[in-house]
């Protein structure tokens, strides 16, 4: 083959290489915060950050999610210290549990289910109660006939009596749920040459990237209001390494309020 084949032939492969990387999700973050809220300046309040409900694991070569328990521990710790350095600490003081300790407490799928609907109402900005979408319901054609825009949301009763118990001398409590998988070297592989393929038969690359997404959401103890929140389908950051759990906390707390 001559010397000019070759250039054209190595050309031709990083162009397929390049167009079978996924291009980032347009829909960087939702914000929100509740009409008229603020820290009060005058003392630092007190938020107790509940243990999160967060997926650390891996994304294998058969497209398999697999928890992996020692990047849940390290998350758990650098999360906490990088908490700790962003300058929230100026309005709020953060409370913490040991969220590794053996007698340590996840909230219950219930609590969790409850948030994950609020978290689907507020990032289509409809009212609270939208979500679940009932099986067989043309959701699109529901959607087109509801107000959308600011509503306010509150935790369920039940959701906010489990919630107090955490801390009952907290006033306010941070939720935060994310979902990362990271790609085995296999899975690397398989994916880019499964996007290669996208390419080649469809043009495009259709294969959706590894999963960095999640929410995080302050809720008044008072009331169960929710007060602020913030959603992104598109994480940086990776609280596996407390080098890079400074950039994840950024983005988690994208929008934070602060006082009058």
């Amino acid at each position: 083959m001559g010397v000019g084949v070759k250039s054209w032939v190595r050309l031709g492969l990083l162009a397929a290489l390049v167009a079978a990387v996924p291009a980032a999700p347009l829909a960087a973050g939702a914000k929100y915060t509740a009409q008229g809220f603020a820290f009060d300046p005058k003392a630092r309040s007190q938020v107790v950050v509940v243990r999160p409900n967060l997926f650390m694991g891996t994304l294998d070569s058969a497209n398999r999610q697999i928890e992996d328990p020692e990047w849940l521990a390290a998350a758990h710790v650098n999360l906490q210290e990088a908490l700790k350095r962003h300058p929230a600490t100026k309005a709020v003081e953060w409370r913490f549990s040991d969220w590794n300790a053996p007698s340590s407490q996840k909230l219950s799928e219930a609590f969790w289910k409850s948030v994950q609907l609020i978290n689907g109402d507020i990032v289509f900005k409809v009212p609270q109660g939208t979500f679940p979408v009932l099986p067989g319901e043309d959701w699109q054609k529901r959607f087109k006939t509801l107000p959308k825009g600011y509503h306010p949301y509150q935790l369920p009763a039940a959701s906010l009596d489990e919630l107090r118990q955490v801390d009952p001398d907290a006033r306010f409590a941070l939720l935060v749920a994310t979902h990362d998988a990271y790609t085995t070297d296999g899975a690397k592989l398989a994916r880019l040459l499964g996007g290669m393929g996208n390419v080649v038969s469809e043009g495009v690359n259709t294969m959706a990237p590894p999963p960095h997404h999640g929410f995080t959401m302050l809720v008044d103890l008072a009331d169960g209001k929710v007060v602020w929140f913030y959603n992104d389908g598109a994480f940086g950051g990776d609280l596996r390494k407390a080098t890079s759990a400074d950039k994840r906390v950024g983005q988690m707390l994208t929008g934070w309020p602060g006082g009058r």
